[in-house]
């Protein structure tokens, strides 16, 4: 095993080479190839193990959880309880601090007659990686295979960083957006008990449900609603809200949830019913009003607190997961940082339906366990295998606008998601995002494994999508022998276009929520450039192919032009899988005559002192192509940026109507459920 993890180990060592933490190069190795070496306090101190050295003993002791290790300087030898094994490399000294070969560490995680030793080991090797690159200070993982009952759990780096508090597999993150996949199996309960038709209008329970129609079209109608609908993010709901206490600091806000009803009363539908998938937060804020509603609560925002515990989080064995945040809560917290050196406030998000979940990488394996043996887990069942199947179901509506056009790598369940990445490997599941935490649930049905990964800082978004479903294809191959991937094309060449060939791909193309516009250029030389393509600051240059596609021959990356009803689309990812933008009539984005007076910063005005708003600040600009735009800053750190459409007088549209008005020297801008005004 031993060797069999060391060769594993060399395919993954790679991304170590620009580790941070003082990896030092031991001479004296004996091996062909100098190993890399981390310090051996620091690794096992930041996975919650204490490390002492006995001078009398000359040796390293280590005690991780029930287990204790003995280590000696410059030797090989070591022990585990009491008992004699050998490392592949022995401990090195540099400059007083002792190193372990990044190959010897799996013995400490990694039950080595498991048969996904091999993948715990590369979860261990690449969070840890992760961590140093992304200065995060905690994050927890879970890796589960319900055909086996088979349960991994590890926490990493430190729930409190001042106060020496490791994170361990009972330490809570606020899982963000998997709250819909809990929503979800609250309301399919419901549909169990014949409280509720998932194919029933909303208004049928909630009377006073009510939303403006959509601008555009006026033939919206929120009358025509289902909650299957809303559990699949096809209502055509307003999709969000930035601010009107949907955050604050201190302490909850329940009204936020107990008055939500009136507020979307007071906002249009961004499209007609059951047309098209758009992710909205405030359709499982609906649900989760729904629950509390059907289920007899007087308060939505208690009640809907009140049913997941004790028809969810009870049932399931989750002990320390909690739509509500406690007293008894907060020693297991994984406090909120900026980065691993910047601690931060602790944000209330009091959609809680939608967002508002806290759990563990312990109460996250059972409930992964749960999902998929058909809800039922140890003798715990809280869902039919039926409702199970129906939650993992995709559900597309004939939408009138094809889910391959608005999100060809997305489909949706009910409160699940399957999604493509790059690769063409789909997996089902869900991932989460609010400020501080950033959480991933990864599934893949066919091989009954599973993944959940969550992290506590801003710099950590985007960490906890890649770890967990570079880990679930490891899983899943280490267990299996294959991946369903598609096949590539190895018969594609490379083609020579003319300038007058490529000219019909120039211009500025845009998706809404996107962080640049793209510009693409064609050369005289028949190059063809893409400039702000993931931000790049410098043009890539890509090249044609036979398949229709074409290549940047230093990143390997495909690019695609399909024309859809009339629009050319730009994809990217080796098999199409991801949109990124439509070319823009740049003619639709010009500034009207007022415009330059609304060109500038603007901050959100909050209503309570306590108040937070979603988004830190938005800049109305117009780009060097002469396009209107606005760039909206969230404060996880993330921009987007979107072109304004000339609607009438001061009025505009952005994927949501955004509306000027001027009162003394004052300029307040009105945008996503929130009022803005102008600094500068």
């Amino acid at each position: 095993m031993r060797r069999k993890l060391r060769t594993i180990a060399a395919l993954i060592v790679v991304l170590t080479m620009v580790f941070t933490w003082g990896i030092v190069a031991y001479a004296d190795a004996p091996v062909a190839v100098n190993p890399m070496y981390v310090p051996l306090r620091m690794l096992f101190e930041y996975t919650g193990s204490t490390v002492t050295w006995e001078e009398e003993n000359s040796r390293i002791v280590v005690n991780h959880e029930d287990d204790t290790y003995y280590f000696f300087l410059h030797r090989s030898d070591a022990f585990k309880n009491g008992e004699a094994f050998t490392l592949n490399f022995m401990v090195a000294v540099d400059n007083n601090t002792s190193y372990i070969s990044w190959y010897d560490i799996a013995f400490v995680f990694v039950d080595e007659t498991g048969y996904l030793s091999d993948t715990i080991m590369i979860a261990v090797l690449n969070a840890l990686y992760l961590m140093d690159v992304a200065a995060i200070p905690g994050l927890t993982i879970a890796i589960v295979d319900a055909e086996t009952g088979f349960t991994w759990t590890q926490g990493f780096g430190f729930a409190d960083v001042a106060n020496n508090v490791s994170v361990t597999e009972n330490t809570l993150f606020n899982l963000a957006s998997i709250s819909k996949t809990f929503t979800a199996v609250a309301v399919m309960q419901l549909a169990e008990a014949g409280v509720i038709d998932l194919d029933e209008p909303v208004v049928t329970y909630l009377p006073d449900f009510s939303s403006l129609p959509d601008f555009e079209t006026e033939e919206a109608d929120y009358r025509n609603i289902t909650v299957r609908m809303l559990l699949a993010h096809a209502s055509g709901l307003y999709p969000d809200l930035v601010a009107s206490g949907v955050a604050t600091v201190n302490s909850y806000n329940k009204a936020y949830m107990n008055d939500f009803l009136d507020t979307l009363a007071g906002l249009r539908m961004s499209s007609t019913e059951a047309s098209v998938f758009t992710y909205a937060n405030n359709s499982f804020t609906l649900l989760g009003i729904l629950v509390a509603e059907m289920a007899g609560y007087d308060s939505f925002f208690d009640g809907f607190v009140s049913y997941m515990q004790e028809k969810v989080f009870t049932p399931a064995g989750m002990s320390l997961s909690t739509f509500a945040l406690g007293s008894s809560h907060m020693p297991y917290l994984a406090h909120p940082y900026v980065n691993t050196a910047v601690p931060d406030d602790l944000i209330y998000y009091n959609a809680i339906p939608a967002g508002g979940v806290f759990s563990n990488a312990n109460d996250m394996a059972r409930f992964m366990h749960i999902l998929l043996s058909g809800g039922i887990y140890e003798g715990s069942r809280i869902l039919s295998a039926d409702s199970v199947q129906q939650m993992f179901e995709i559900q597309d509506f004939e939408f009138e606008h094809a889910i391959n056009y608005l999100a060809p790598n997305m489909h949706p369940g009910l409160g699940l998601i399957y999604a493509t990445g790059f690769d063409g490997f789909t997996h089902v599941g869900h991932s989460g995002n609010v400020i501080h935490y950033h959480s991933d649930m990864a599934f893949d049905l066919d091989s009954g494994l599973g993944v959940f990964v969550s992290v506590s800082s801003i710099s950590g978004m985007g960490v906890d999508r890649y770890l967990a479903v570079e880990v679930l294809q490891y899983a899943v191959y280490s267990k299996t022998g294959a991946l369903d991937k598609p096949t590539p094309d190895y018969n594609v060449t490379l083609l020579a276009l003319t300038p007058e060939e490529l000219a019909e791909f120039e211009g500025v193309y845009a998706l809404i929520g996107e962080s640049e516009f793209i510009q693409v250029v064609v050369a005289e030389d028949g190059m063809l450039y893409v400039l702000n393509l993931s931000g790049i600051p410098f043009p890539l240059v890509f090249l044609p192919l036979s398949d229709g596609s074409f290549i940047n021959p230093d990143f390997e990356s495909r690019l695609w032009f399909e024309e859809i009803e009339d629009i050319l689309l730009l994809f990217a990812g080796d098999y199409k899988t991801h949109l990124i933008g439509q070319k823009l009539d740049v003619e639709f984005y010009q500034p009207d005559d007022g415009f330059e007076r609304w060109i500038g910063i603007y901050e959100v005005q909050l209503e309570e002192e306590d108040h937070v708003s979603i988004v830190s600040h938005a800049v109305i600009g117009l780009d060097p192509n002469g396009i209107t735009f606005i760039r909206i800053y969230a404060l996880h750190g993330q921009a987007s940026i979107s072109p304004l459409m000339f609607i009438e007088e001061s009025t505009y549209y952005a994927g949501d109507v955004l509306e000027f008005e001027i009162d003394g020297d004052t300029v307040f801008m009105t945008f996503s459920g929130a009022t803005f005004v102008k600094i500068s």
